[in-house]
């Protein structure tokens, strides 16, 4: 009996991976109208014919990546990980409120070195694994010490991209690579993904760069200006989700707006 060998990703992978991603159509959120309600009702419409959501969105995938930089800002990661598995904490009802699977990832948020081109492109590739083949709409946020911070020092970077491996070797985490491995699965698989926080922008505008394309079927939380008062991580991406679902769900029903008259 012959024994599989299971090859090591490389870097190369996920950028011919990027380089063959297909084309979508580009999306711009209505002009002149703050109105979240008609933004996602006109995402949706645009989108669910190019998307496969001919099952609706049934089937959902909430990834949280947990990471650590050496920025301190006070967060708590075990804290919060502990808030979010008890079931009467506010994000865990929330996502029994989507019926959606909540997953948590620890992405060694206790070792704060740079990280290399292997550890990269193994973080990526775990990304890509949250996004099975039956998840209809995925969602991702990163947390943890400094996360918010570093994104946002990515960010500023991002104008000086040149290569992808130098940069993100340079600038990124292990979050910032699992949600760029759940990005490409979602492009690929073309189904809708919900990006939050300033690691989601980043991770988008990553991506977008990378392949010279613009992906509508990414969505950022801060594009649609939820009025969620909660700023803890997850809760956007969780409520984001729960108002395309009821969208979705009105969107099938053919007795909304009828004039009924007296007898």
């Amino acid at each position: 009996m012959t024994q599989e060998t299971i090859e090591t990703p490389q870097f190369s992978d996920i950028t011919g991976l990027i380089q063959g991603l297909p084309d979508y159509p580009e999306y711009q959120t209505l002009e002149n109208n703050d109105d979240v309600m008609a933004n996602l009702s006109h995402w949706l419409i645009r989108h669910s014919r190019v998307l496969d959501t001919s099952k609706g969105f049934d089937v959902n995938r909430c990834a949280m990546y947990w990471a650590g930089y050496e920025v301190v800002d006070g967060f708590d990661g075990k804290a919060f990980v502990d808030a979010c598995q008890d079931s009467r904490g506010s994000l865990n009802r929330l996502a029994q409120m989507l019926d959606t699977d909540l997953q948590i990832f620890e992405l060694d948020p206790s070792n704060h070195n740079a990280k290399t081109s292997d550890e990269i492109t193994m973080a990526t590739s775990y990304g890509m694994m949250a996004v099975e083949e039956s998840t209809q709409l995925f969602c991702a946020a990163s947390f943890g010490q400094g996360v918010e911070a570093t994104a946002q020092k990515a960010l500023n970077a991002i104008n000086g991209f040149d290569d992808l491996e130098t940069f993100m070797t340079t600038h990124c985490g292990l979050d910032h690579a699992a949600m760029l491995g759940g990005a490409i699965a979602s492009v690929m698989k073309g189904i809708p993904m919900i990006m939050e926080g300033t690691s989601g922008k980043f991770t988008k505008m990553l991506l977008e760069r990378a392949s010279g394309k613009i992906f509508p079927n990414l969505i950022l939380t801060s594009d649609l200006n939820m009025s969620v008062v909660q700023s803890l991580p997850g809760h956007r991406m969780i409520s984001t989700a729960i108002m395309l679902k009821t969208l979705w769900s009105g969107s099938a029903k053919t007795d909304c707006g009828k004039v009924k008259e007296a007898a």
